[in-house]
């Protein structure tokens, strides 16, 4: 089969390789589409998370891997004990990997599994035309969400879950920093959790209408200081939750000095350098620092989203790609125009 397979710095390359075999309690699904994740980006760049120097802690695996999380596809064999499933049926999966042992998986947290591992970093991912999932991982595609629509269900997972560890938002007043697709997906989470008014902040206008048709609010921050926006747009006042999605210092500054006495700040931000943080400032005002990891069971909650038309997955995509184009027009496009596009999608199937 052909699969995109990460080598090291900006070294993906497109080879044939043999199909995964499919363990007991597994199943192999035909890949439809894929999703360039900023995990993705991130390892076509650095700093990189998939083994180069020694093994897996969980898996054992190091490069050479296939890359890629995101993705919808089809059941095409169905391993030994798997009940429920059955080779045609349309799925999209959890990319997590657990040990199943730690007090955290036996709690049901296997998002901070104490040996974490994740497909396409710890093991062989989606960006490939055949994958294997643990069927405990999978969710059924509602008839009415085609296969191009149910790649956006993980990251759109990703806000769903911050969210929820966020608390009640019904009513608050919510800034969301940086309007890529986690971003956004904090933005609808929030909004559809009942959230008053939702800001969202990034550099030019090219969200503007997205987010204004949702019910919220755009601020270009290459107009205007973030904080000048939400004073004048909060009648003076603070934001309750902020979600820092950016990942870099100066955006968990503004999170920090925007956030009110007692509210709480959600980072989801991948960091390239570890920053620092005004702790006194933190603690004065007893507000709260979030941080979210993955996922659990919210893929399927990004699903019903799509299904009962609360969330248009197809305009959170802004390019389409094939395996065979993936690294100059998806990675080196991400790299060449970061802000022009939200999701970019793998044809694969």
């Amino acid at each position: 089969m052909k699969a995109a397979v990460w080598h090291g710095y900006k070294d993906v390359r497109i080879e044939e390789v043999k199909q995964p075999e499919t363990p007991p309690g597994s199943v192999k699904i035909r890949v439809d589409y894929a999703g360039i994740c900023g995990t993705d980006r991130h390892e076509y760049v650095g700093p990189n998370f998939i083994p180069i120097k020694k093994p897996h802690r969980l898996t054992g695996r190091m490069a050479p891997l296939i890359i890629g999380h995101e993705f919808s596809g089809v059941i095409t064999e169905v391993g030994e004990g798997v009940t429920g499933y059955q080779a045609g049926d349309r799925v999209t999966a959890n990319g997590t990997l657990c040990c199943k042992e730690c007090a955290a998986c036996k709690s049901g947290r296997y998002n901070v599994c104490e040996k974490l591992g994740f497909k396409g970093v710890g093991d062989d991912g989606t960006f490939a035309e055949y994958v294997t999932f643990e069927a405990e991982r999978l969710f059924k595609i509602p008839g009415n969400v085609t296969q191009r629509q149910a790649l956006l269900a993980e990251p759109l997972a990703c806000g769903i879950h911050a969210t929820r560890l966020v608390g009640d938002v019904a009513g608050k007043s919510v800034v969301v920093i940086g309007p890529g697709i986690i971003g956004l997906a904090c933005f609808l989470a929030a909004k559809l959790a009942g959230a008053g008014r939702v800001l969202v902040a990034g550099l030019g206008t090219e969200r503007k209408k997205l987010v204004e048709s949702y019910g919220g609010e755009y601020l270009d921050t290459g107009s205007k200081p973030i904080d000048e926006y939400v004073k004048e747009l909060l009648d003076g006042q603070l934001a309750d939750v902020v979600y820092e999605c950016v990942g870099i210092q100066p955006t968990l500054d503004n999170a920090l000095h925007i956030v009110r006495p007692g509210g709480k700040i959600m980072v989801m931000g991948v960091y390239e350098k570890q920053p620092v943080i005004d702790m006194n400032l933190l603690q004065e005002g007893e507000r709260m620092l979030l941080t979210s990891q993955a996922h659990l069971d919210e893929i399927g909650v990004a699903l019903e989203y799509m299904s009962n038309g609360r969330i248009n997955a197809d305009e959170l995509i802004t390019r389409e790609v094939t395996l065979d184009t993936l690294v100059e027009d998806g990675f080196e496009e991400l790299l060449r125009n970061p802000s022009k596009h939200i999701k970019i999608a793998i044809k694969i199937g």
